[in-house]
């Protein structure tokens, strides 16, 4: 689907269901949308003995089992331009997926919606790779979220991970993308309710409350090499206290604070930030940043007073790979 217009309809413009392959959706504009922009939903399949035969009797829907491939894979959404959606129903996206998996979001341009641009509904299969968006002006008539959103909270078995059945899904990998996360955006990249095994790397991120956020049993989410301006915290994270999470060699300009480490889980990885205050000062775990860097924690990690915008801009330009 290519070099279309799509523009004042009631519900989603595109609708993506069951069993598809390799669609390539490029190049569009839509908007004015009643519903969301873009929506894939998969099915779970019955449960399979290792014949081929159906585990229970009768073809009944056994649990979140994804190996029957009843879902989309392989999409392609790229180029496109998306604005003014969900104008009756505000629980929607550019793009939003439930039961999908190898998405390719790439190159995209969304703005003004009322909810986040990106909203992945669970963790099934994995395999995504969202980059060179840029996203703005999310989350206008609602509350919490952000810009991308996602949730995790039921396990779903797949093999397209390793190529034998397992409810851990592939890595999703962010990467490259510019995001504005203004409005009411709590985070750019709002990993909420369990989400786990995302790889967010190399991205301009600007204002929101956090940074990384891994809450509620999320897990295995790891930032390195972003650029953060003017969030909140650094990172913040609930529940399970940074399990396999890891966030180092980002550049951070933070409002409130940078974080703590103090009582976070084992397997939390954090070193190497350039971390940059209004004051120039950094407290961590009560401690002076400084010294608590010398005294064999967080290593490698700095502290300095704001950046000039023209310093800023730069890194953000060197993280996105553009030209001076």
């Amino acid at each position: 689907m290519d070099g279309c217009l799509l523009t004042r309809l009631d519900g989603n413009a595109i609708f993506i269901g069951g069993y598809n392959r390799n669609l390539t959706i490029t190049n569009n504009e839509l908007s004015f949308i009643g519903d969301g922009a873009m929506a894939s939903w998969g099915d779970t399949s019955a449960a399979l003995n290792e014949n081929g035969t159906l585990a229970v009797p009768g073809g009944y829907k056994v649990g979140p089992d994804g190996r029957g491939g009843e879902q989309p894979r392989g999409t392609v959404v790229k180029g496109n331009i998306c604005h003014e959606i969900g104008l009756w129903q505000k629980q929607s996206s550019l793009w939003f997926q439930a039961v999908t998996a190898q998405t390719t979001l790439q190159d995209n341009i969304f703005y003004n919606g009322p909810r986040a641009a990106f909203n992945f509904n669970d963790g099934f299969g994995g395999g995504d790779d969202i980059s060179g968006n840029l996203l703005l002006n999310c989350v206008r008539e609602s509350s919490d979220h952000g810009p991308w959103n996602s949730w995790s909270r039921v396990p779903y078995i797949t093999t397209i991970r390793t190529g034998v059945p397992s409810i851990i899904p592939a890595v999703r990998n962010i990467h490259n993308n510019f995001i504005l996360a203004t409005y009411f955006s709590q985070q750019a990249i709002d990993t909420d309710d369990g989400s786990a095994y995302y790889e967010v790397y190399d991205n301009f991120f600007a204002y929101g409350d956090n940074g990384l956020k891994s809450d509620f049993g999320g897990h295995d989410n790891k930032w390195h090499g972003n650029v953060l301006a003017y969030v909140g915290n650094c990172y913040h994270m609930w529940s399970f206290k940074g399990y396999n999470d890891a966030f180092y060699g980002n550049q951070c300009i933070y409002r409130q604070s940078y974080g703590s480490d103090c009582g976070v889980s084992a397997g939390w990885e954090v070193h190497d930030n350039a971390v940059f205050s209004e004051t120039g000062q950094c407290t961590v775990c009560g401690k002076d940043l400084k010294d608590y860097v010398a005294e064999g924690h967080d290593h490698g990690s700095t502290v300095a007073k704001w950046p000039a915008d023209a310093a800023l801009v730069a890194m953000g330009k060197k993280v996105l790979g553009m030209s001076a």
